[in-house]
């Protein structure tokens, strides 16, 4: 029973940052996705991964989604073709802004308008069906995984930080050097987006490894979710690979925050009134029930959202996700033994299992910020 009650609450950790975001945080313009957001500057939590793996189980996470996107950071891949391919999406809209920004077109087509809809979907469609158009329009720059594995030194050496730090967790593992980094300030210009989740620090005691993940910005609705199942596959991995036992996720956040969506729905969010007043509302709240009742206010008292531009505004989705009871976590298990840089280029799902996942199924999927 103890067991199960410390599983569970590996979920409220997350559940209480939502609750310290709507309830003390504060608005702000965010100028790359042109949205207002409702933020605090940062939080931690930790998930012990050994037994139970930490999938959030008061919505639903698909976890073939996280899984093909840390296996195409671990490739060391760059442009978003491969997971289009897959029907993963997290990062094609940044590649259409690019493509944009790299055309002159960001003026003639603006964000949030029926235009660039229309656009990115015709963008999306050339992707997957002109390799030519993909190869160099649906590049990101050196993002993410590209610096993991081909980190470009000051002498135009390039470095395989992943390669490396597995040859020193194998042969010093007391070292503090089993990093990956993916913030290269000379590169981040060359970018379609700055990485997130830019420092990896995996820490060996004993038998056991830690992994330590820094987040700058945190898209707390849609992103943590998918960034906390993403690193706790990655130190299964990581840990598989080496021979030692997965053990803690720690994972800091920094820029903590939720989607306001754009005008008119944001409207609301600039009136300090209706800040104060829903955020005294939030703090008063004593049972589930009233996060609903809440949503409903919420809901009657803003604006609507423009045509277009529906569920963007993630704050609904958080309420009704707080009116969720946390179930127990699932368990993860690997399907067969297969060496890192080959299991890398498998579907995941042919390679790991997800038992005794029975998450909340609710209409949970909100729009991505890009």
């Amino acid at each position: 029973m103890i067991e199960i009650i410390n599983e569970v609450n590996k979920v409220r950790q997350y559940h209480k940052i939502l609750k310290d975001i709507l309830g003390k945080g504060e608005v702000q313009y965010e100028p790359r996705t042109q949205e207002y957001i409702l933020g605090i500057s940062g939080s931690q939590s930790t998930y012990n991964v050994n037994k139970t793996f930490p999938l959030m189980t008061t919505k639903f996470v698909p976890p073939r989604l996280p899984f093909e996107e840390v296996f195409w950071k671990l490739r060391g891949e760059r442009n978003v073709k491969s997971l289009v391919d897959r029907n993963v999406n997290f990062w094609t809209a940044n590649a259409f802004d690019r493509y944009l920004k790299n055309q002159g077109l960001r003026e003639k087509i603006p964000k949030h308008s029926l235009e660039w809809n229309e656009e990115f979907e015709n963008y999306t469609q050339r992707i997957k069906e002109d390799p030519e158009f993909a190869e160099w329009a649906g590049d990101l720059g050196p993002v993410y995984g590209f610096q993991w594995r081909h980190w470009d030194d000051s002498e135009g050496k390039e470095i395989d930080q992943l390669e490396k730090m597995l040859k020193g967790i194998k042969e010093r593992p007391g070292s503090r050097y089993h990093t990956l980094s993916a913030w290269n300030v000379g590169d981040l210009s060359k970018m379609a987006l700055g990485p997130c989740p830019f420092w990896h620090q995996f820490n060996i005691w004993g038998k056991n490894m830690d992994l330590h993940m820094v987040q700058r910005s945190n898209d707390i609705y849609l992103g943590v979710p998918f960034n906390v199942a993403q690193d706790a596959l990655l130190l299964r991995m990581i840990a598989k690979e080496t021979g030692f036992t997965p053990r803690n996720l720690i994972h800091t956040t920094i820029n903590t925050h939720a989607y306001l969506g754009v005008q008119p729905r944001s409207d609301f969010w600039m009136d300090e009134k209706n800040v104060k007043e829903f955020q005294n509302k939030f703090n008063r709240i004593k049972s589930r029930e009233d996060y609903l009742e809440l949503k409903e206010w919420y809901l009657s008292s803003a604006p609507e959202e423009s045509f277009g531009n529906e569920k963007k505004d993630h704050i609904p989705f958080i309420l009704e996700q707080l009116s969720k009871e946390p179930k127990t976590l699932p368990i993860l298990s690997f399907k067969e033994e297969v060496p890192l840089m080959e299991a890398i280029e498998m579907n995941p799902l042919d390679l790991v299992n997800i038992h005794n996942y029975k998450p909340e199924k609710w209409d949970s999927k909100a729009e991505m910020a890009a």
